[in-house]
């Protein structure tokens, strides 16, 4: 059966930034059979913005405020294509994002997750997102959460793409969730399927985008690494995933602790310490609470920099090639 993309893009008060998602969408070298925006209740006008682009071929869904993971699913739900592309309302494709995905599908169709890399805009530039992966590589993840887990970037929710079928039947993206619901998606898809990845930039992560940066306080740890915690305490993980699960929730905890200390929530990093300890992951509990003795500036460069260009290391699993691009 040939594939077919539907491009699904979740939309809730993104107004300044949706006209030109969809006007990458639409400039793609090879065109998605669908594009469905999914408006979760906006209040900012933004769905008006969307209905411009009707006469464009665009389909506009709404639905009461019930969340990102739930709007997602609904345009899945909703989509005629044999694979589902998504696309934050608020990030952008450059014009080789499809026609990549479509080399990948056809190359891997035995996967049900398909990614790409992506750069990362802020103050007005470019940054490369840290990969195992050289420029140019395509091919089968062989261990998905070791390499998931260098840089939290192998995969993400404007970079993503899935089978229909296989999304329907781990139940789609978890509603309810706070921080992480697409990480436990890409987790549940890795577990059981394999997933192919194009080491090509077709997508760019605006991490200044409105409503992005909000500084919310937590009280408990992200929604992902409660996730994490409970299936490595499961008899049911195969032994060749455990140590990549394990290094994931260090990396996600460390990452998103540190987050939690240049914001000042100390309630939200002890939370997350306190859920390191208790899985047992004390290396990373005490590099928390070593945290809390770092300057928040200091942090934050910390941070930047790790968003610099940087050398590419070459990884070659099995089933894979390396390509030109």
């Amino acid at each position: 059966m040939t594939a077919a993309i539907s491009v699904v893009i979740p939309l809730h008060d993104k107004a300044p930034h949706i006209a030109h998602t969809l006007a990458s969408v639409l400039a793609q070298t090879r065109p998605p059979d669908e594009i469905i925006v999914v408006d979760d209740g906006s209040t900012d006008g933004g769905a008006a913005v969307v209905e411009e682009f009707i006469s464009q071929g665009v389909c506009l869904i709404r639905q009461e405020n019930q969340g990102v993971s739930a709007a997602r699913n609904h345009g899945a739900m909703a989509a005629q294509g044999s694979h589902i592309a998504f696309l934050d309302a608020d990030d952008e494709w450059l014009p080789n994002h499809i026609a990549t995905l479509y080399e990948l599908i056809e190359s891997w169709p035995q996967a049900a997750l398909f990614s790409t890399a992506h750069l990362i805009k802020r103050e007005g530039k470019q940054y490369h997102a840290k990969s195992l992966f050289s420029k140019g590589w395509h091919g089968v993840v062989d261990d998905f959460f070791r390499s998931y887990a260098d840089g939290l970037s192998i995969v993400n929710s404007s970079t993503a793409c899935v089978r229909k079928s296989v999304m329907m039947q781990e139940g789609g993206f978890p509603v309810g969730i706070k921080r992480g619901e697409d990480i436990i998606f890409w987790i549940k898809m890795a577990l059981n399927y394999p997933v192919a990845h194009a080491a090509a930039h077709t997508a760019i992560y605006n991490q200044e985008a409105v409503n992005r940066t909000v500084k919310l306080r937590e009280t408990e740890p992200p929604g992902s690494l409660i996730f994490l915690a409970q299936i490595l305490r499961s008899a049911e993980v195969p032994t060749q995933h455990r140590l990549g699960l394990g290094v994931l929730f260090n990396r996600i905890a460390f990452f998103t602790g540190a987050g939690f200390r240049m914001n000042g929530d100390l309630a939200g990093l002890n939370a997350i310490r306190r859920l390191a300890l208790a899985s047992g992951e004390w290396r990373v509990g005490l590099a928390l609470l070593a945290i809390t003795l770092v300057p928040a500036p200091l942090l934050r460069l910390a941070r930047r920099l790790r968003h610099r260009p940087a050398a590419l290391y070459q990884h070659t699993p099995r089933s894979s090639t390396a390509l030109d691009g």
